[in-house]
């Protein structure tokens, strides 16, 4: 799979060129640092599936046509510097850009978004808001603060959640995960689910009432 990135902050460049590469991703990324480079593609654009844009003046519609009219149809993940208008991201929006992430932001949240708009995961690391991760092979929750570690039924549920996410998670679909079909009540995984919250940082684990349970991870 290849993306376009244009950014003129090459740290920034090489940073995100890093954590994919951490996250075990095959991802070719094509670097540019000035709209030029946007352009000599003109003839490549529907190759790439996904185009990460730094623009200077990102209201202007030129560029999002340039890049649909020749034939680029992939989803554009906007970088936005500081703005002062919190009401230019209605604008953004309005343009056809299918995401927006300000500056200044931990690369982490750059990758999450990526595995969103691709519908691509990872089967052992999986991001939430915030700069916030779950490593299920070190069975790790990863905080800015420190690192929570997790049981193996623990991080068997998280990554169940994570997987079928947005989607509800069944109580029959945990059994099979985690218990592999072991005969078990309902009891169990309401107390397997609690611990789990109780772990875990934030609240994104929903009960669905008569149903299962629900990953919430929107950024």
């Amino acid at each position: 799979m290849k993306i376009f990135i244009l950014e003129h902050d090459r740290v920034l460049q090489e940073e995100i060129d890093i954590c994919l590469n951490n996250c075990r991703l095959h991802i070719t990324i094509k670097k540019a640092y000035d709209k030029q480079a946007l352009f000599d593609e003109a003839t490549s654009l529907d190759e790439y599936a996904l185009f990460v844009l730094n623009l200077k003046n990102p209201t202007d519609a030129r560029t999002i046509d340039f890049i649909r009219d020749n034939g680029g149809y992939a989803p554009i993940l906007l970088i936005v510097e500081p703005m002062e208008d919190a009401m230019m991201l209605k604008t953004l929006y309005y343009l056809g850009y299918n995401d927006v992430i300000l500056k200044p932001f931990p690369v982490e949240e750059m990758v999450f978004r990526i595995y969103k708009l691709c519908d691509i995961w990872n089967n052992d690391v999986f991001f939430l808001r915030n700069g916030m991760y779950f490593d299920f092979k070190q069975g790790m929750f990863i905080t800015k603060e420190e690192p929570i570690l997790l049981g193996r039924k623990e991080s068997l549920l998280l990554k169940c959640l994570f997987l079928k996410s947005p989607h509800i998670v069944t109580w029959d679909e945990i059994n099979a995960f985690v218990y592999h079909n072991e005969v078990i009540t309902q009891e169990r995984i309401r107390a397997l689910i609690k611990q789990l919250r109780d772990k875990l940082p934030l609240k994104c684990i929903k009960t669905i009432n008569g149903k299962g349970y629900q990953m919430i991870v929107s950024s």
